[in-house]
């Protein structure tokens, strides 16, 4: 799903990087284009038309692009239609980035529990010029993207010390978040491995800003975290660097993709950053070698992510995107990032 705006033009590029990780571990991939966002309600009346949702239900994962004004009715369709209740957003800092990144050592990975919450959008005039929102919170789904977090945290850290970090408002949600709260100390209990803290959301906004390296996971509900995880994005050097999936690993049903949004503003300028979606592109190498217990594409994934951090190491400014200060457009990242994957060994 190519999206709007800038979507078509970074997407060339995350396909030849994706192409050369793939090619490089001799893994067969086939494509299925379908439409998706802001264009195809113009040209189909639909911002995700019956044909894009078959295509999404019958692959093994979908790469999607920015989208511009119909983000919600794409969000509906898939994430809940699909129950796509995890969502991961990882950030990480590079040499290169800063000094618009905070530090170059921030690795944090944000989880947003993307079913529940108020993002369910239920909203009511109960009387005119008066509107309530309802949120949902069950503790079936706080449990669920509890032992989600848990797990995810454990297999990326494997065997070293981690720390996952609750952020809620139970101080003034005292039922809902602090279900939340209670849930995942019970969860904890099973991962001694991995140490449990909580936060209120406003005070880990103000320790994210002074101290992001000191966190390896974030975890929060869906509201909370949509807002962390910009903000974790900006800290680690900007929101075109930063991805996202929509998972259900139960159900084997997930879409990758930038958390940025489509830029109509420098569309076909060149200078749009594809970093985004190209780390989304290895993010699904990742989950599709976890789901299928494949070694090659979690090769294919480190791969991609490791060309990344070579790039975003790098002080030659020709091979670097706008955003970060360079000059390259996308289509001279994608050639670097290519190379740098074919040179490894």
């Amino acid at each position: 799903m190519r999206g709007d705006g800038i979507g078509p033009e970074i997407f060339d590029s995350a396909l030849h990087v994706l192409d050369s990780a793939l090619g490089k571990y001799k893994i067969h991939v086939e494509y299925r284009e379908v439409p998706a966002g802001d264009s195809a309600l113009r040209q189909y009346g639909d911002p995700l038309p019956r044909r894009s949702v078959e295509a999404f239900a019958e692959s093994d994962a979908c790469l999607k692009g920015p989208v511009g004004e119909t983000v919600m009715d794409i969000n509906t369709k898939l994430r809940f239609s699909f129950d796509l209740y995890a969502n991961i957003r990882p950030a990480k800092s590079y040499s290169a980035i800063c000094p618009l990144a905070l530090r170059p050592d921030i690795d944090v990975i944000v989880i947003r529990e993307a079913a529940e919450g108020f993002y369910r959008a239920i909203e009511n005039e109960v009387v005119l010029g008066i509107w309530t929102c309802t949120g949902i919170f069950t503790e079936t789904a706080a449990r669920r993207i509890a032992e989600f977090s848990f797990r995810y945290l454990t297999a990326k850290k494997r065997e070293k010390s981690a720390t996952l970090a609750l952020a809620t408002k139970a101080n003034i949600f005292r039922k809902t978040h602090g279900m939340y709260w209670r849930v995942f100390q019970e969860v904890s209990r099973d991962y001694p491995q991995i140490r449990f803290e909580h936060y209120y959301a406003d005070a880990l906004c103000a320790r994210l800003v002074r101290e992001p390296h000191k966190f390896d996971m974030i975890v929060s509900e869906n509201l909370l975290a949509d807002l962390l995880s910009d903000l974790v994005g900006q800290v680690a050097g900007g929101l075109g660097m930063i991805l996202g999936t929509n998972i259900n690993y139960e159900t084997k049903r997930a879409y990758f993709e930038p958390i940025h949004g489509c830029a109509p503003d420098i569309v076909g300028k060149g200078i749009a950053n594809p970093i985004g979606l190209i780390r989304a592109g290895g993010l699904m190498l990742e989950y599709l070698g976890m789901v299928y217990d494949d070694p090659k594409l979690t090769e294919a994934s480190l791969c991609m992510e490791s060309a990344v951090e070579t790039l975003l190491s790098s002080n030659d400014k020709s091979i670097l995107p706008f955003e970060i200060g360079g000059r390259a457009h996308a289509s001279k990242v994608a050639e670097s990032l290519a190379s740098i994957i074919s040179e490894t060994v």
